[in-house]
């Protein structure tokens, strides 16, 4: 149809009564298309053609659909112009409104204000206010008085009102405006209320200040905290109308209460379900057997009425509202895994038990634990402190007996400076002379530098001061120490005479420097021999484990080779030459981790020398990655050697010197370093790049930065083990950078770098292995030859370490010398994964390789479906194929994660259909396993956490079997076993 310009419609008080002369003018030139027809004023829902402006939505529906000439507003088409106006604006309102005319408040709203208006929608949709909303006739009405009377806007902020919604009398919060509109009279006809509902905000802002208040509790005792926690929830007795907290002992007794109430809300001394006391194992009173539930969930547990545990709060006072909770939650208190006690709370009987109501609890409960932790803290600092005070006070008694027993000199020394009465002990100990009472000579067996303190001293005692107590840190060693007290003898205000007590304590002084020198020394050594035996027994009992396996392997191929062909022979021969490379690689690991221990011996014995020969830096660098073949090539790494640009005034220099051997060492270890952090990047690229040159090598600018020297343990001296250099000789000084690809480090991890036993961070030995010592040696080595190390670094980019020594130049060598060939050069290397003995009894098989039958043990003649869980590639191997030997089939994941991925592959595995207790078989899962063998430290998901989780899916139903799952670990002290066997 075409568009027409509508005519002017008389009835319609919403139309122009006056259109622009621009609307008068001739319509311009229309074009015909086809849209929606408009239908006449007669065809609209209303039959009033005013609302037709007014969408056709299912609410809007139920406004237009109304027969409003059974209200006092009488049917649409009588309604005034103001009234027609502000019933469109409220259905073009994007707020909450409800627009109330008449005396009697009759009410149109909407969409959004039917979501607020909870039950009574939709029967308030031409009701008046009091038939919609009885309950909140007496705190409203008020403001619709306000408004009428005064003609101005009433807001309200926060109000609260009781509304019926949800099935429940429900606690609402709301912001609006109460607007009078005046209608043709000139008279308030009628309330425009806007509203948007702030329930959300003042339960947060009033359950935050409950978490605010226990979090700024000050550091009480622990009883005071505990109290004050309470009171802390009793300001809030709308969200929380009742608690419990009770107090856990772990050290009672056996058969003795280890539970305390310690505080409530609205339970009485005497209510059955909260005893005084109780043994959290063994009760089966009131609220126990819920405190057991939630130490076993270790999480909030939740009661309302399909947990049938409500019937336990009868009796109780609740605070807010007056009405029982709906909802009632415990919390255990657990501070560093140890716990402490529980905390119950019933909940706000007017709203939800929501994620908002959670956290509030959660955080309420953690600041409380906080809170807690502190106070048991001081509390225990506090009983430290008074043994401390009674071993001091023991010991002050024992010195006291000592000191009157032991030859202490006693003087008296009279006011005139004379010495009025001493002791042999006095005389034996200052060796004074008897004959010279005054104390002038007495100066004379004090050091020069005492005079002027003995002197101010003596003053001041007379003077009847006490004289201060003080000892210098640094004082320089005497020949002798004294230990003299003195203080004055006080007689009717009047100082009478100096009473001075001499202990020799020069041996005792000796003593003390000895003891604290040697106790922190011990401590330390301690310390590091202890890290140093389990760094080094792991990195040495790995590769030897694989070793062991594979040598295993070898041994017995043959015995599982049958037929008379060739393939079988050359398969195991390609799986022997594959274990031999393996074993050479776990080899050259050994021997690498046996240099260190012996490098670092020779260090800390101060045997090592350096020995520098006539070599070539070229041949050195050459030689040294040769040894690194094997590992580049199976974690197909790049590695190339760039030797730099020299001067021009060392073009001549074919030779320097250089100790080769010790040089080697430390490339070996940087390079070494680099293969094991890069193995395991997408770019896996390594550059040696040497050189020399006639000054100390400035501020190298790399891909990663400019290098950072590591200052020197001691100060920075020469090369000593070179000659002296003789006229026209210069000092030399040849330099080295080893950049990789790797993962990078931190500032925090370049810090801890070249310590002794330190790595860059403390999981730096879980994931990539290594004792700690190798940088420290590169350290020490560089050092002892006149030069410094160096890092530059970029979190996930890569590493530069860079070194320098001095040299000199050194003469052509009749026949180059070599550097001594590997002893073993493998074309694999070992990760630092764990490699454990399973033995596992093969089964016998016939020449058709079928099972034999009628065996003693029936086991024997199953074929198990092993599920392997290993991140290490070696262990997968090496475990893989000595189980395969035995007739197992083996499924390989690489993790936890991918363990369970695997297993929803198997045929143990149950799809949950529509039905939440309804489970079926997976259809066509090929995959068959029978146990799993798991490790217990991987990446992405570690073993126990994956044991647990598959725990949980057989509870649920989603395996249909238990699986035996045998731990693969090398952790096996006691507490590690049994966190393994709680893990499933």
């Amino acid at each position: 149809m075409v568009a027409k310009t509508m005519e002017s419609n008389t009835d319609n008080d919403m139309s122009l009564a006056h259109p622009p002369a621009s609307l008068a003018e001739p319509p311009p030139k229309t074009v015909a298309i086809s849209i929606r027809p408009k239908p006449d004023r007669t065809d609209t829902a209303s039959g009033h053609a005013w609302t037709e402006v007014i969408p056709r939505t299912d609410h809007n529906a139920l406004f237009l659909d109304f027969d409003w000439g059974t209200t006092s507003l009488g049917p649409l088409s009588g309604w005034d112009p103001v009234l027609r106006s502000f019933a469109c604006m409220a259905f073009a309102d994007s707020r909450g409104v409800c627009l109330y005319w008449g005396e009697t408040k009759v009410a149109l709203y909407n969409a959004s204000f039917a979501v607020f208006s909870g039950g009574a929608h939709p029967r308030l949709m031409g009701s008046t206010f009091a038939a919609g909303f009885p309950e909140l006739v007496d705190g409203v009405f008020s403001l619709f008085e306000t408004a009428k009377q005064t003609g101005q806007t009433i807001d309200v902020d926060n109000i609260a009102l009781m509304s019926e919604r949800h099935g429940y009398v429900e606690e609402t919060y709301f912001v609006g405006q109460f607007i009078p509109v005046r209608g043709l009279s000139g008279k308030v006809e009628g309330i425009y209320n806007t509203t948007r509902e702030s329930t959300s905000a003042v339960l947060s802002g009033r359950r935050k200040r409950v978490t605010e208040l226990v979090a700024n509790m000050e550091s009480y005792s622990v009883e005071k905290t505990l109290s004050g926690f309470i009171r802390a929830l009793e300001t809030n007795p709308h969200d929380i109308t009742a608690a419990l907290l009770y107090t856990y002992d772990a050290l009672a007794g056996e058969g003795q209460p280890n539970l305390a109430r310690s505080g409530s809300i609205g339970f009485p001394e005497s209510h059955d379900c909260a005893p005084q006391a109780a043994i959290l194992e063994t009760d089966q009173t009131g609220v126990i057997p819920l405190f057991r539930k939630a130490r076993s969930a270790s999480g909030p547990v939740v009661m309302d009425a399909t947990t049938n545990d409500m019937d336990l709060f009868k009796d109780v006072a609740w605070a807010g509202f007056g009405e029982p909770s709906k909802t009632v939650v415990v919390c255990p208190l657990e501070i560093s895994g140890n716990l402490q006690g529980f905390f119950l709370v019933g909940t706000n009987p007017r709203r939800a038990y929501d994620e908002a109501t959670e956290g509030s609890i959660t955080d309420i409960a953690g600041q409380f634990k906080l809170k807690w932790a502190d106070s048991i803290s001081k509390a225990q600092a506090r009983k430290r402190e008074a043994m401390l005070e009674r071993l001091v006070s023991d010991s002050e008694t024992r010195l006291q007996h000592m000191a009157h027993s032991a030859p202490v000199g006693m003087c008296q020394i009279g006011l005139d400076s004379r010495i009025a009465w001493a002791n042999d002990q006095f005389y034996q100990i200052t060796g004074h002379d008897r004959s010279k009472p005054d104390m002038s000579d007495f100066r004379a067996i004090l050091a020069p530098e005492e005079y002027e303190k003995h002197d101010r001293l003596v003053a001041n005692l007379l003077e009847g001061n006490k004289p201060p107590v003080q000892q210098d840190e640094d004082e320089e060693p005497y020949s002798a120490w004294m230990l003299a007290t003195n203080f004055p003898l006080i007689e009717n205000d009047m100082v009478k005479l100096l009473m001075v007590y001499v202990t020799d304590i020069s041996h005792q002084k000796w003593a003390e420097s000895v003891q604290e020198r040697h106790a922190a020394t011990a401590t330390q050594a301690k310390q590091r021999q202890e890290a140093f035996l389990d760094v080094t027994s792991h990195e040495m009992r790995n590769p030897l484990t694989a070793i062991t396996q594979l040598a295993d392997g070898i041994a017995r191929s043959v015995d599982h080779v049958n037929g008379a062909t060739t393939t079988p022979w050359k398969d195991i021969a390609e799986q022997n030459a594959a274990a031999a490379d393996t074993i050479l690689a776990c080899a050259a690991h050994q021997r690498r981790v046996i240099d260190d221990v012996l490098i670092l011996s020779r260090l800390d014995s101060q045997m090592l020398s350096i020995v520098p020969v006539s070599a070539k830096t070229e041949k050195v660098v050459e030689d040294t990655l040769k040894m690194f073949d094997g590992e580049k090539a199976m974690s197909d790494i790049k590695i190339t050697a760039v030797k730099a640009s020299e001067p021009k005034s060392l073009h001549k220099v074919n030779h320097i010197l250089l100790d080769t051997s010790r040089l080697a060492q430390v490339l070996i270890n940087l390079i070494s370093n680099a293969i094991k952090f890069t193995a395991t990047q997408d770019l896996r690229e390594i550059t040696v790049t040497y050189g020399v040159q006639p000054t100390k090598p400035p501020d190298f600018r790399t891909k990663y930065g400019e290098i950072t020297w590591v200052t020197p343990t001691v100060a920075e001296h020469d090369n000593a083990a070179l000659p002296s250099l003789q006229a026209g000789e210069d000092r030399l000084y040849a330099y080295f950078l080893v950049r990789d690809t790797g993962p990078g480090i931190d500032q925090d991890g370049i810090n801890r770098l070249f310590q002794r036993f330190s790595q860059a961070t403390p999981k730096t030995h879980i994931t990539y292995g290594g004792s700690g010592l190798g940088l420290y040696i590169v350290r020490e080595l560089v050092e002892k030859q006149g030069g410094r190390v160096g890092v530059a670094s970029v979190p996930g980019e890569g590493s530069v370490f860079a070194f320098y020594i001095a040299t000199m130049a050194g003469e052509e060598p009749e026949a180059p010398e070599k550097l001594r060939k590997p002893t073993a050069v493998a074309k694999n290397t070992v990760t630092n994964g764990m490699i454990w003995n399973i033995r596992v009894q093969a089964l016998p098989l016939e020449a058709n390789s079928d099972r034999t039958t009628g065996t003693a043990d029936p086991e024997a003649d199953r074929t198990y479906h092993i599920l392997l869980v290993e991140d290490n590639v070696i262990n997968q191997r090496i475990l893989a194929k000595q189980l395969r030997m035995t007739g197992s089939t083996v499924e390989v994941a690489n993790n936890g994660l991918d363990a369970l991925a695997l297993l929803k592959k198997t045929d143990i595995w149950r799809e949950r259909g529509s039905d939440p207790d309804d489970f079926a078989f997976a259809p066509k899962n090929p995959i068959k396993v029978d146990l799993i063998l798991m490790d217990v430290e991987m990446p992405v998901m570690d073993g126990l956490t994956a044991t647990r989780k598959i725990r949980e899916l057989e509870k649920e139903g989603r395996l249909a079997k238990r699986l035996p799952i045998i731990a693969v670990t090398a952790n096996v002290r006691q507490e590690q076993v049994d966190t393994a066997v709680q893990a499933g």
